[in-house]
């Protein structure tokens, strides 16, 4: 199902990223405090670095905070976006968390304003990113014994990275291919493409 994205002007105004942010409990960002977060405002209103150090001593940045998008670097190995996205009778919050290393992979996944858990983005399948084209049946059989060996890896490493859009209510889906064989990445490059999903649940 699609959100709705209908909503009055005045309940979207309501609602600041900022004032999300800073109310989040501690079970989305394990590894930030609310002081963390609101000296992070603060420097972001301030036109400074918004850096401090997480609950074991590592940095933590604020790298964008705008009305109703943040992005927030919470290790060396972890991004964290959240997007405020309008529905027919409240707003939804849209939390995405990659983890980097060796190869990215992403969750998203919807709350209320009350930090309520709706559910999780389904993933999508892996034969949705591959873009083959209509000719494939008259592809000579090399290639096309390639492409099959494409599906077969990508099935088996089905890693996947997401990425809010910070100004439209989209996610762009990235399947990752680090891991293929040397051999494959080169045809992988061709034939597997972005999947842009609107926002849903």
């Amino acid at each position: 199902m699609v959100f709705c994205l209908l909503m009055s002007l005045g309940t979207m105004a309501q609602t600041l990223m900022r004032e999300v942010f800073a109310e989040l409990p501690d079970t989305v960002l394990p590894l930030m405090t609310r002081n963390n977060r609101l000296d992070c405002i603060d420097f972001i209103d301030n036109n400074m670095e918004a850096r401090v150090k997480n609950r074991f001593d590592e940095p933590i940045v604020l790298e964008a905070l705008t009305t109703d998008y943040l992005r927030v670097r919470t290790s060396e190995s972890a991004v964290v976006e959240m997007k405020l996205v309008p529905c027919s009778q409240d707003t939804i919050i849209c939390v995405c968390h990659t983890c980097f290393g060796p190869v990215a992979d992403s969750n998203v996944l919807f709350y209320d304003l009350n930090w309520g858990y709706i559910r999780t983005m389904p993933r999508p399948q892996v034969s949705e990113f591959l873009c083959i084209p209509e000719s494939a049946d008259s592809l000579p059989e090399a290639m096309s014994d390639t492409l099959s060996m494409i599906r077969a890896e990508a099935e088996f490493l089905p890693l996947m990275r997401a990425s809010l859009s910070p100004d439209t209510y989209e996610v762009v889906w990235t399947l990752q291919g680090q891991e293929f064989s040397k051999l494959l990445k080169h045809v992988a490059a061709r034939y597997l493409k972005p999947l842009v999903r609107t926002v849903c649940y």
